[in-house]
């Protein structure tokens, strides 16, 4: 059994709607902690909560609990008084808009809260925003007055991928570029493409995104769409997308010095590769002859190969130099030569399963 804890008197008074007697605390500076010249807000008053079906006690200041509990004149008082951290770093403006608490979120504002203005605060805030978001949303932003235009791009592309149509909307009106790119991960349809909204792909589209643009793997929002399983939207995609001819990649294959016989393979198939039983990884898909996309890693030029495989990713390069398959896990910068295509697609499973265990000839 969980044993309650006990509640300080700040806890009690703001329980109590008692205004005046917090009012005494914050002026006595009982409700603040000092440990030689720092000084924050004493976290002390608990409240029980459940997780994962076992009872745990969690402490916040008063402005917390008094917060959660509804005692807004007590929150009001309280940063009247300075006892509650307004500033970029503090979590207290976002406490007020996870609850939906724009009439606070104002008072705080008017004493002086303030949100940063880096790409990660603006990234931060848009996120928070995109899960209450209401009508009053777009007035807190134009009151924040935030370079949307030059910073904006990272949320565009979370809230593509979240299918947040109204943020979106509302970004997009602000000056985003509709292509912005975020970190490698791919423009705003693509990360729509990749989690299969197909609306928010078509209105992307209308808005003028470019569904060739690629990301760090080579994958354009068509690809992105039916590696991630989404065929319909994959489909729509290829409806409305501009063709790769066999003559523009013959010309990219070329470039790459690839062996007809890997060009032939990826034209004609099986492009899903399965593998024995036992093995570590089951399957493999390979790009079709036109979806083979060129990326860039160490500074080199290479052509992705793989479009697909089972629960673990798994990334097979052609370079051009070695004239090699290369296999590549981005996450632990593991780049090495698997083998020529010829020996490669002979035993693909031996050198898959091996690569992935990070074993090279």
């Amino acid at each position: 059994m969980h044993k309650k804890p006990s509640m300080p008197p700040a806890g009690e008074a703001i329980l109590a709607g008692d205004l005046e007697a917090v009012r005494r605390m914050a002026e006595d500076g009982s409700l603040l902690f000092k440990k030689g010249k720092v000084v924050t807000p004493r976290r002390n008053i608990p409240t029980v909560v459940e997780l994962d079906q076992k009872e745990m006690t969690i402490y916040s200041d008063a402005f917390g609990f008094a917060l959660n509990h509804g005692q807004m004149e007590i929150v009001k008082m309280l940063i009247d008084h300075g006892l509650v951290d307004l500033s970029p770093k503090s979590d207290a403006l976002y406490m007020a808009i996870r609850g939906k608490n724009f009439a606070l979120l104002d008072y705080m504002l008017d004493h002086g809260g303030q949100f940063g203005r880096e790409e990660r605060d603006i990234t931060r805030l848009l996120l928070n925003l995109s899960d209450v978001w209401d009508e009053n949303c777009p007035a807190l932003l134009d009151r924040l007055d935030l370079p949307l235009r030059e910073l904006g791009g990272t949320a565009l592309c979370h809230a593509a991928s979240d299918n947040h149509r109204a943020v979106v909307t509302y970004l997009l009106g602000a000056g985003v570029d509709v292509n912005s790119q975020n970190d490698g991960q791919g423009t705003p349809v693509l990360r729509a493409a990749a989690e299969g909204h197909r609306e928010m792909v078509d209105f992307l589209v209308k808005q003028g995104a470019d569904l060739t643009i690629k990301n760090e793997y080579g994958y354009r929002p068509y690809t992105a769409a039916r590696a991630s399983g989404h065929m319909e939207t994959a489909r729509f995609i290829q409806s409305i997308e501009p063709t790769v001819t066999e003559a523009e990649q013959d010309s990219l294959f070329e470039r790459y010095h690839v062996p007809a016989a890997m060009g032939d393979y990826l034209k004609t198939g099986p492009l899903l590769l399965e593998f024995p039983e036992g093995e570590y990884l089951g399957w493999v898909r390979l790009f079709a002859y036109t979806d083979v996309a060129e990326i860039c890693y160490r500074g080199q030029r290479l052509l992705s190969l793989v479009e697909d495989s089972e629960d673990y990713v798994v990334t097979l390069l052609w370079e051009p130099k070695s004239k090699k398959v290369w296999f590549l896990d981005m996450e632990h910068d593991v780049f090495h030569a698997v083998a020529a295509w010829e020996k490669f697609i002979r035993n693909p499973g031996y050198y898959i399963n091996r690569a992935v265990m990070w074993e090279f000839d």
